[in-house]
């Protein structure tokens, strides 16, 4: 017991200890990074840090990391100014993706059908890694019990699935 104790003392104790210096570092960094997060996301839009494709994801979840890297390091310079780099090329990236198909195709996931005139197609749905149960829960979210009053259902560039009714649905 002394040992599991010794171990989660260790876990829960920063390097060096609990210090004031510590704890002010803490609470000052994080709201400096919030409001230059809040500043960047005005700035340059809300698609900079909403997840709207794979490669918005990945941009978000770099930009979070560079944030907790920034919070718990010794400076925030270095994060911030990576953050920075980041947001403008994630930025620059979105504009050009906006203007040029290849930069699209590049960079965005193309929509998947999943569902066509009532038919499930199963081969769509399996390269998409889309379950039947995820599925039949957006048909429920539309308003559908079963695949046969379903004109399309689509899986968006964005993760998210749509489902138009057929017109006798």
């Amino acid at each position: 017991m002394d040992t599991v104790t010794a171990a989660l003392m260790e876990l829960l104790t920063p390097e060096g200890g609990w210090r004031t210096e510590l704890l002010a570092r803490i609470v000052l960094s994080t709201l400096i990074l919030f409001g230059y997060v809040v500043l960047l996301a005005r700035t340059f839009g809300s698609r900079t840090f909403a997840s709207f494709t794979s490669y918005d994801f990945l941009t978000n979840v770099a930009a979070g990391s560079l944030v907790a890297s920034a919070i718990l390091g010794k400076s925030i310079v270095e994060a911030s100014l990576s953050l920075l780099v980041l947001v403008l090329l994630q930025s620059g990236v979105s504009a050009w993706s906006a203007r040029s198909e290849a930069a699209q195709r590049l960079f965005d996931n193309e929509p998947v059908i999943l569902v066509e005139n009532g038919v499930l197609r199963e081969a769509a749905m399996k390269n998409a890694r889309v379950s039947p149960a995820i599925l039949e829960q957006h048909l429920r979210s539309a308003g559908l019990t079963d695949v046969s009053g379903v004109k399309f259902a689509v899986l968006e560039t964005g993760g998210k699935i749509s489902v138009v009714k057929l017109d006798s649905a």
